[in-house]
């Protein structure tokens, strides 16, 4: 994103969502994007998916610069982790990864080996023909992760996936979405409220203010991969997390609407 601003017209007042807002995402590195409510981070993954467009600036793919009509190559490229899994009750879990795949009308052996690798990779393989009422919250978070996978997408966009979790439950969860990281070595871009998070995943954090939503600072988390979850207790990710907290605590958050 190359100074990209977004502005919302209402009736009464004119949003400022966000204002130059730069942002570099390395192919196959994970980005987080930190910051509190109000300050535009799901405004940037909804112009990124082009589900809306900026007011300026310009957002580039692969050296394609975003147009009015974007080709559906591109748009293919990104894969979407909704903050609930949403999946499909009448489907079997199987059948909830294969489905984006249906949508987009890929089919044949190919495509059933990508759905069976996934549900190896994370580790569902005994679970994979039951149906979402009988599966675990984690089973289920796991299954909305591997469902953006089916297609290949190139980058993945996560919308806060675990955010509903408690603690423990959401970073198991991220360490496992690091492994399957590792293993597809697909770019993702996630946003999230969690500091912690925030670090233990990502090779790059951004963190974000309100009012207009900007971006007040760009951090390299200079952590190697593999992680474990051990590093949460590590000098190195306290003062990471030290760092990023007291930068959000400096945004007043009584301008939060």
């Amino acid at each position: 994103m190359k100074n990209v601003s977004k502005v919302f017209q209402t009736r009464r007042q004119t949003i400022h969502a966000l204002q130059d807002i730069n942002l570099n995402v390395p192919e196959k590195s994970i980005v987080g994007i930190v910051g509190p409510s109000g300050c535009g981070k799901s405004t940037i993954i909804r112009l990124l998916n082009d589900i809306i467009k900026p007011t300026s600036g310009d957002i580039v793919v692969d050296d394609y610069t975003y147009e009015a009509k974007i080709p559906a190559d591109v748009i293919r490229k990104f894969g979407f982790i909704f903050q609930r899994p949403n999946l499909l009750p009448w489907l079997t879990l199987r059948e909830n990864i294969q489905f984006p795949q249906k949508i987009v009308g890929l089919k044949g052996p190919e495509w059933d080996r990508v759905v069976d690798d996934l549900i190896k990779i994370g580790r569902l393989e005994d679970v994979a023909d039951q149906y979402p009422s009988s599966l675990s919250g984690g089973m289920l978070q796991r299954g909305g992760v591997l469902r953006a996978m089916a297609t290949r997408p190139e980058i993945l966009l996560m919308d806060e996936p675990f955010g509903s979790l408690d603690d423990m439950l959401r970073e198991q969860l991220d360490i496992e979405t690091l492994e399957i990281w590792q293993k597809l070595e697909q770019t993702i871009i996630f946003i999230t409220h969690n500091v912690r998070e925030a670090i233990l995943m990502s090779g790059k954090v951004y963190v974000m203010a309100t009012e207009p939503g900007r971006i007040i600072a760009e951090i390299p988390i200079d952590i190697p991969y593999p992680r474990e979850l051990k590093i949460i207790a590590d000098p190195k990710f306290l003062e990471y997390e030290r760092q990023i907290t007291n930068l959000i605590g400096e945004i007043d958050l009584s301008t939060i609407k």
